[in-house]
């Protein structure tokens, strides 16, 4: 499956560009943008989500709920361990980019702490540092995630990625702010406040499952009409009480060097250097983090000699980074929310 995925050409790499910018935008839209009949974008989407290569999802975001807090674990494990360790953290709902490093024993990956002493989130991370089989354990806070002060994507698509105009034309205008359906391109007004309610479960499990869902499909999972369905989901978006986003499959695109970068940087230039570090496309995440090692970014590179070139280039230009760790992850068992098996996208995790 996964050799057959890799079978991109440039139509298919745009229009993973278009998701990752608006993950619910219309067909029709997204083939005008790309100058494709409807039915080549429609096609072309589902023939790279069977293969497992995309997946879109809805969920709440868990940095937004009350009291919440994102931490990265990093542990090793005995010798023999790490794998079924790893596969059981991925198969919990709290838990986030799930991997193991080049070494073979250690394991990272992130998890959504609740407030109440009583989430299963926090009993983890208590419960981790006791378990027999870990031999080490750090656990380190997100404290703000970079977005760039530019409008740089993390580019996935091997260069075949939208114009600024048709990037534009996608979201609906130069700044966009009038951005198709889920692309969360602006704030939410003062207005729009809508909050996560019991009823919503029903709503909140198909869009785990599949963030395109039509409203059609959307109102037979819950039984609202598709008026109530589509208002909800708009209303939800607006508050950001749930965002959509996109998984891939990094190897199958062609990004065959990932790595964790832990950077150790002064305070007082924290937030330059997470704003630069940001606007790379060659990262997917930049954050800030408590500990030494106060700023985790995730590097996707095509090989090794350009992991190389990254570090040795536009990393070593900033002169207020200290120090970086580079850990080249290896195996993946889990995205934002779906599992990979045999380096392509398979369940979703609810």
């Amino acid at each position: 499956m996964a050799s057959q995925s890799a079978a991109l050409d440039g139509i298919d790499r745009q229009i993973l560009h278009g998701l990752q910018l608006a993950p619910r935008v219309s067909f029709a839209r997204l083939a005008g943008v790309l100058g494709v009949s409807e039915q080549t974008a429609a096609r072309r989407y589902q023939r790279m989500r069977t293969l497992g290569v995309v997946r879109v999802f809805g969920r709440p975001d868990p940095a937004r709920l009350p009291g919440t807090s994102l931490w990265t674990l990093r542990m090793n494990c005995r010798p023999g361990t790490t794998t079924a360790t790893a596969d059981a953290l991925a198969r919990r709902p709290d838990t986030m980019w799930v991997s193991i490093g080049a070494s073979g024993a250690e394991l990272t990956c992130q998890v959504a702490i609740p407030a109440s002493s009583s989430g299963s989130g926090e009993s983890l991370l208590h419960q981790l540092p006791r378990a027999t089989n870990v031999l080490t354990f750090t656990a380190q806070q997100m404290l703000h995630r970079f977005a760039g002060l530019g409008e740089v994507d993390w580019i996935m698509t091997g260069g075949k990625h939208l114009s600024p105009e048709q990037r534009a034309e996608l979201l609906g205008g130069p700044d966009g702010s009038t951005g198709p359906d889920g692309a969360q391109t602006s704030p939410p007004s003062d207005g729009a406040r809508a909050q996560l309610e019991p009823e919503d479960k029903p709503l909140l499990a198909a869009l785990a499952r599949d963030g395109r869902a039509s409203y059609a499909a959307l109102a037979a999972a819950t039984g609202w009409s598709q008026r109530q369905v589509a208002h909800r989901v708009s209303a939800l978006t607006a508050s950001r009480a749930i965002w959509f986003d996109m998984d891939a499959a990094v190897g199958p695109i062609g990004f065959r060097a990932v790595a964790n970068l832990w950077f150790t940087v002064a305070p007082a230039h924290l937030e330059s250097v997470g704003n630069r570090l940001a606007d790379h496309p060659e990262l997917a995440f930049t954050a800030a983090m408590t500990g030494t090692s106060n700023l985790l970014a995730s590097a996707a590179c095509t090989d090794a000699e350009a992991l190389y070139r990254y570090l040795t280039t536009k990393v070593a230009a900033i002169e207020e980074v200290r120090s970086v760790e580079t850990v080249p992850l290896l195996t993946r068992f889990k995205q934002t929310y779906f599992l990979v098996k045999n380096d392509v996208l398979t369940d979703p995790v609810v």
